[in-house]
């Protein structure tokens, strides 16, 4: 199916977590409950019944869909996908096929009927949420379930899932592509362990009853139009993956009163940034609370960020990732037809110096600026007499039309200050006979274990002499560091192995989700300058688990979850 058209046009749009979990608002009997708020009911073990008490206080006084899509627009999003039935199984809109819904409680009003007017008002493309394995109301909708849910356990009461999808899931579904007009995607979540046929069944329908709508692939067992990251999951090296980020503005998705977590304009727009650059969507979520409010701390963002976009949305909209063979030191980049954007972290002064673009530049200009001066030479683009400030708050761009769609170097060369740059999505996998090891779509391997094969670089350096060897990792959704993963690197003859610790932790963006670290490996030597090759491997691995107790995926897919080895003169 051909996305270009909507998807990979929009770039950005609003994701809105609201229901019933909105009400207790993280607490539950008189304490706070970890985990995301829309999950309370799974994180503080609410039985179906005591939960399904909440949609008696259920009155939003203050909701306004106008005012909730007319902050989309102000934001620069393009599209606004909003939690119809989460994983609490309650419906946001008038449904024949549950009473467990908005019109049962004191509201009585269709949300998603209110919000498709009003995005149609607002130039935004209604989307929806629905959460088709996950139905913690309903005695066949349930998975992992937890004491007490129900008033019979499931191994007494017989649970069929395909009773329940065939019953409620699929004719919900049915109703949402019917009575609300066009809908521009289909967000489904947590396929856990779905079948085949009960994958393709969710997504036949969506394309039966509106073609043009696009089904994520959260859907599962393959399906899917396009791919969702994990959640607050970046990519490091996808360049145009066709897929999605779907990112909070602060560690929850669904309103908790006491998340004040909020993370900054420049994150926010670096994680917009980061997501084009590599060829994805930022979905960014917004969690009213229970009177249907946004938090005045999202809106303050997202009109900052909407502000930011009106200058620069040219190198964000339609735009797509450049493959540069190692993250530019600089910032970003991003391509659309003929045109390269450069998108300054730190803007360089009065000079700077492009490499390993291939083009004929035609022009360049700033955006919604002047027209800035440049010439080649010595394969290298140079731009003189640049404003000594940056012109723009938070990232600067500077836009350069060429000759042809962008072309650039794709050999690994050691940059200026010295440092040589490995990601693992630049990489060769030499996989052993049998073994799963690849590289995801973030660009990161998986399955990358004791025996299963390496990875392989060539690259060039032009300054002999000694290097550190430094090894980027992160982990998925653990913070605790884990101990006695043994690398084996072969560069030149020479050979280091080291067991990995954790030397410097990163704090960033991904801090709270997968946190980075910094692990030294030790040092190598280049007698001369050239090209070589450098491999590494697993040499030794605990067993542990992959996934903490409050994730959805138990697959134990034990790996190292390399990002890049950085070669740093000594």
């Amino acid at each position: 199916m051909d996305t270009a058209s909507f998807f990979t046009d929009a770039r950005f749009g609003m994701f809105i977590h609201w229901g019933l979990y909105a009400i207790p608002a993280g607490e539950w009997g008189g304490r706070e409950i970890p985990g995301i708020g829309e999950q309370i009911m799974r994180f503080a073990q609410i039985s179906a019944d005591e939960y399904a008490r909440l949609a008696g206080s259920f009155s939003p006084r203050a909701f306004d869909a106008e005012a909730w899509a007319a902050l989309a627009e102000a934001a620069g999003m393009k599209y606004l996908v909003i939690t119809a039935k989460h994983h609490d199984g309650f419906a946001l809109w008038d449904t024949a096929y549950s009473e467990f819904s908005v019109m049962n409680s004191p509201f009585k009003r269709d949300i998603i009927a209110e919000l498709a007017g009003a995005c149609a008002r607002h130039n935004l493309k209604l989307c929806i949420y629905y959460s088709q394995r996950q139905d913690w109301h309903e005695p066949d909708g349930v998975w992992h379930e937890w004491p007490g849910q129900f008033p019979v356990p499931a191994a007494e009461r017989g649970v069929n899932f395909d009773r329940y999808m065939n019953a409620k899931a699929l004719p919900q579904i049915r109703e949402l592509l019917t009575k609300y007009g066009p809908v521009g995607l289909v967000w489904y979540d947590t396929p856990t362990d779905s079948t085949f046929e009960q994958s393709k069944a969710f997504y036949d329908l969506v394309h039966e009853l509106q073609p043009e709508c696009l089904v994520c692939d959260r859907v599962g067992n393959g399906f899917g139009d396009y791919a969702v990251l994990g959640d607050n999951e970046f990519p490091y090296c996808a360049d145009n993956l066709n897929g999605e980020v779907p990112a909070t503005l602060n560690h929850t998705w669904g309103f908790k009163k006491n998340d004040h977590h909020w993370k900054s304009v420049r994150d926010l727009l670096y994680s917009l940034i980061r997501s084009v650059s590599n060829g994805c969507n930022y979905l960014l979520n917004v969690g009213p609370d229970a009177d249907g409010v946004i938090p005045a701390p999202s809106v303050e963002r997202l009109k900052a960020i909407g502000e930011w976009l009106k200058v620069n949305g040219e190198a964000i909209y339609g735009a797509s990732g450049v493959p540069f063979p190692v993250p530019p030191a600089w910032g970003a980049a991003t391509a659309k037809g003929n045109m390269l954007y450069l998108i300054f972290s730190e803007w360089p002064g009065t000079n700077f110096t492009l490499d390993g673009v291939l083009n004929k530049v035609k022009n360049a200009r700033i955006l919604s600026g002047p027209q800035v001066n440049f010439e080649r030479k010595n394969g290298s683009i140079h731009f003189a007499n640049l404003p000594e400030q940056p012109p723009c708050e938070y990232f600067s761009v500077l836009a350069l039309e060429l000759d042809a769609p962008v072309k650039v170097d794709p050999a690994i060369r050691q940059a200026s200050d010295g440092t040589v740059s490995l990601l693992s999505g630049r990489a060769e996998v030499e996989a052993e006979s049998g073994s799963k090891l690849a590289l995801d779509r973030k660009g990161v391997p998986v399955y990358f274990q004791p025996g299963t094969g390496c990875l392989r670089w060539t690259f060039s350096v032009s300054k002999p002499g000694r290097y550190r060897v430094e090894a980027l990792t992160n982990r998925h959704w653990s913070t605790k560091w884990i101990d006695g993963i043994e690398v084996a690197i072969r560069c030149s003859g020479q050979r280091l192995s080291r067991v990995l610790t954790a030397d410097k932790p990163l704090e960033n963006i991904q801090t709270k989700y997968h946190p980075e670290t910094e692990s030294f490996v030790g040092e190598i030597s280049f007698d001369r300058a050239g090209e070589y090759e450098l491999s590494i491997e697993i040499a030794a691995m605990p067993v542990f688990k992959a996934h903490n107790a409050l994730s959805e995926d138990q697959d134990d897919t034990r790996s190292l979850n390399l990002i890049m080895l950085k070669l740093i003169p000594a």
